[in-house]
């Protein structure tokens, strides 16, 4: 079997709180959205073998607890059960970052038992499809061959539905939305968000982060010279989001990640 395969970072102490990861990357999603801080991984193979992945997986178990699978999107790749298996079976915690697009398969992980916590995106409110289809780059990219093909509704309905499996696994959840100036995550649409969490999560300690978005990574050039958020205004934000939900964090470039 094959990976599409970006890189690995060896030992992450950013990609899940509290532990010391092995990251794997994996290229293609199927997203695009303009801001995207990981656009050199959404084209273009660059296969490699499943036992080169997993060499990588071995190398770092020495110096690790976990392993988490991000892209680009992880659950794009049949290649990333057996990766979850061969993590497990090392004694190591998986954890899966992903955009929610292929609820079936995180279903197959946590029927398989093969992970033990995800990092959702919510991009938008998911209510508002247009606005989600905006923000994953539905109208800039529905003509490119290899980006979204799926109109915003099936979007918005594929990350319900994995939000569901995961809420109704009992695992730990993550849920983020990367805020940007003038793009995505002012208060109202900050509240919009906290809110649907809150009516549609049963588990109490859902972690929501706001994240700053960073301009002068981001795939569309236009948003290069946004002006990024400043800590002081994601903390707002933050406090916003707290009058619907108990665990808000925010991440910035000035202090990491806190607690509001």
């Amino acid at each position: 079997m094959k990976v599409n395969y970006a890189g690995t970072v060896s030992i992450s102490t950013l990609d899940w709180t509290g532990k010391s990861v092995v990251t794997i990357f994996f290229r293609g999603c199927p997203l695009r959205c303009p801001y995207c801080q990981n656009h050199p991984y959404l084209e273009g193979p660059e296969l490699v073998e499943l036992d080169f992945v997993k060499e990588q997986i071995k190398k770092s178990k020495p110096f690790v607890s976990a392993v988490v699978f991000s892209g680009g999107e992880p659950l794009m790749q049949e290649a990333v059960v057996p990766l979850a298996e061969f993590a497990k079976d090392l004694g190591l915690a998986v954890g899966v970052h992903t955009n929610g697009c292929y609820p079936e398969r995180a279903a197959e992980l946590v029927g398989r038992k093969l992970v033990d916590k995800f990092f959702i995106d919510v991009k938008a409110p998911l209510d508002d499809p247009e606005l989600y289809g905006k923000v994953a780059g539905w109208e800039a990219y529905k003509r490119v061959g290899s980006a979204v093909k799926k109109p915003p509704e099936e979007i918005t309905t594929a990350i319900t539905k994995t939000i569901e499996v995961a809420d109704a696994s009992g695992l730990e959840l993550e849920l983020r939305t990367t805020a940007f100036r003038g793009f995505i995550g002012n208060e109202k649409e900050i509240s919009q968000i906290a809110a649907w969490i809150s009516e549609h999560i049963e588990n109490r300690e859902v972690t929501y982060v706001l994240q700053q978005g960073i301009p002068e990574h981001s795939l569309q050039e236009e948003l290069r010279e946004i002006r990024v958020l400043e800590r002081e205004e994601l903390l707002e934000l933050g406090k916003i989001a707290k009058g619907f939900l108990g665990n808000i964090r925010i991440r910035t470039k000035e202090e990491g990640e806190e607690v509001v």
